[in-house]
């Protein structure tokens, strides 16, 4: 059954349409799954596949932990002990959402770029969950994982204008 609050068909902005393109991509490559813009919030919605990407993640964590000069403080394991099998609206699915987005704040993302439970549980805010899961590419490129999830210029250009602007740096997701 269609259902359009998992689908992306109310996105305008080329752009972020672009970016959750990239982030099919990069995520479907590294967890071995066809992830497009139709499937990926139904792929990830039980929190199953997020648990199975930080997992993935943890691995350049911790080679950069061992080889950087200082890495700062960051995940030491990927969430634990995550419920494989569950319903997309289950306590479960709540639980390895939570999971993840500890683990992520332990990658050092944002605040400001952690999705609410809700955002994806609920769909209530899919773009949050994207922006959530960009941030997390990122933290992991700094950790010498590939991913190619840089924003089109035009969305970069805007937030160094505001910068620049404002003379402060704005921590962003695109």
């Amino acid at each position: 059954k269609y259902d359009r609050r998992m689908s992306f068909d109310d996105v305008k902005d080329e752009r972020m349409l672009v970016m959750v393109d990239k982030l099919c991509c990069w995520m479907g490559g590294i967890l071995d799954e066809k992830l497009n813009r139709e499937t990926l919030i139904t792929s990830i919605r039980n929190g199953v596949l997020m648990c199975k990407l930080a997992t993935e993640i943890q691995v350049a964590v911790d080679d950069y932990m061992n080889t950087a000069e200082d890495p700062g403080q960051l995940p030491k394991k990927p969430p634990q002990n995550f419920a494989t099998d569950c319903g997309a609206r289950s306590m479960e699915a709540r639980d390895n959402v939570g999971k993840f987005l500890q683990w992520a704040r332990d990658l050092r993302v944002p605040e400001s770029s952690i999705f609410s439970p809700d955002d994806l549980l609920k769909l209530k805010g899919k773009m949050n969950v994207v922006n959530t899961l960009l941030a997390v590419a990122r933290r992991a490129k700094d950790c010498g994982m590939a991913a190619d999830i840089d924003a089109p210029p035009k969305i970069a250009n805007a937030f160094k204008g505001l910068e620049e602007k404002f003379g402060k740096k704005f921590e962003h997701t695109a």
